[in-house]
């Protein structure tokens, strides 16, 4: 892993090595339960009346049978025991392992804010000044104050339970809507510059589509195909051979008071309902939208999203598979936070955030550290929340990605490789408006 990337979560993290450790747990006792089965055959067998004629007629033969079948009943039943002892063991270690893993990134950032305070005065009047540079400098200052401000608001109830319970309160005022999706033909598109091979053009995409977004709630369903012939090994097509990648662009409107609706469906009745783990217009206009192209339920899907966009498409990672007949097979967030998001383990996800960017942090909560979870820090932009918090500020840190040999990250891009492998693209662009 390079100096510029620092990686948590991941197929290399402690999180797959814990995840190792239930499973060996778990086909241990698949283990112990056949021998179990076995040690009851066995006990049947002695205790049956038929061999009594047997010992009659040879004592000393039946004698024997019975002492080595008692000898192997008690060595089937103590390595059966030993097996269900040994798997509850091993499943209590990585329960155990898991809670300090995640003891310790709750206090990460506390622990870094702490060390730093002290020098607060040192950084010069420029820095009182201008309280964004201070927490673009420090992102850990930015989640001490986002878990202050959750627990306060909650009276004193702990981020991230705080966090949710806040957004959801806030949400109250605001109309959600009904979505209203519209064909873009026309829209300048990224296919100009062929199929994606690598994180870096999955960004410059997305960044195609939110500098044309004129309006708000724009997304780009792009369909990868594979020129004639057999696909790529180990490609997962559906029966149309066809993968997808959805595009959601971020906010645009900041409409902080709620008596005043607007049409844009991007907004900060979407910001609050999404972190609050609720369904909001926005999220609903992407799924008529996958209806409208005709994406098929048996088709791949990547789900790309910026800041808003990443936290509407972490919430439909899970929702679209499970009620609507899509198959997600893949997430990659920037600048999002989507700690909170119940995002189904099957589904690969890569979370890209820029350090100074505390758009990331608003959850109160570090992304889970898990195999198939795999969050990416990197450092552009210049000294500023918005610059920080910029699409090219996370193009740049895809780059960054993209040429990082880290296992984990190059187990992403194997997984990835369905999406960054196809012969062709073309783009069909959607706009969601509030009806």
């Amino acid at each position: 892993m390079s100096a510029s990337v620092s990686l948590r979560g991941g197929s290399d993290s402690i999180a797959a090595e814990l995840d190792e450790l239930v499973a060996f747990a778990a086909a241990l006792r698949r283990t112990s339960g056949p021998l179990g089965e076995d040690a009851a055959v066995v006990a049947r067998l002695l205790s049956d009346p038929a061999l009594v004629p047997a010992g009659v007629l040879d004592p000393m033969g039946a004698a024997e049978v019975a002492v080595g079948a008692s000898l192997a009943l008690a060595r089937i039943t103590a390595t059966a025991l030993a097996c269900e002892a040994l798997a509850e063991a091993v499943r209590a270690a990585a329960a155990a392992y898991r809670v300090a893993d995640d003891l310790d990134a709750q206090a990460r950032p506390v622990l870094r804010a702490l060390v730093h305070l002290p020098g607060v005065p040192a950084l010069g009047p420029h820095t009182v000044r201008s309280p964004q540079a201070l927490l673009s400098a420090d992102p850990a200052l930015a989640a001490v104050a986002v878990d202050a401000i959750s627990a306060l608001g909650a009276g004193g109830v702990a981020a991230p339970v705080a966090t949710t319970w806040v957004a959801a309160l806030l949400a109250t005022p605001y109309r959600d809507g009904t979505p209203v999706v519209t064909a873009r033909a026309g829209r300048p598109t990224d296919d100009a510059s062929g199929p994606p091979r690598c994180s870096a053009d999955l960004i410059r995409a997305l960044a195609v589509r939110d500098r044309d977004d004129d309006g708000g709630g724009a997304i780009d369903i792009r369909f990868l195909t594979d020129p004639p012939g057999p696909a790529p090994a180990g490609t997962p097509t559906g029966t149309s051979g066809r993968r997808v990648i959805v595009n959601i662009t971020g906010t645009t409107a900041w409409n902080l008071d709620p008596r005043h609706a607007t049409p844009q469906v991007s907004d900060t009745s979407t910001n609050l309902r999404t972190l609050a783990n609720q369904s909001s217009v926005f999220e609903r206009g992407v799924i008529l939208a996958l209806r409208q192209a005709g994406v098929r339920p048996d088709e791949p899907i990547m789900l790309v999203g910026h800041s808003q966009g990443g936290m509407v498409a972490a919430r439909l990672a899970g929702d679209l598979t499970t009620h609507h007949q899509f198959l997600v097979t893949h997430l990659v967030t920037a600048g999002a936070p989507i700690g909170l998001a119940a995002i189904p383990a099957g589904i690969s996800v890569l979370s890209l955030e820029n350090r100074g960017d505390v758009v990331p942090e608003l959850d109160g909560r570090d992304n889970p550290a898990r195999a198939s979870w795999l969050t990416a820090s990197t450092d552009h932009g210049a000294a500023s929340v918005l610059a920080k918090h910029s699409l090219d500020a996370y193009l740049a840190g895809a780059g960054d990605l993209d040429a990082d040999d880290d296992p984990s990250l190059t187990s992403w891009r194997a997984g990835a490789q369905p999406f960054l492998s196809a012969g062709q693209v073309s783009t069909a662009v959607f706009q969601v408006r509030r009806g």
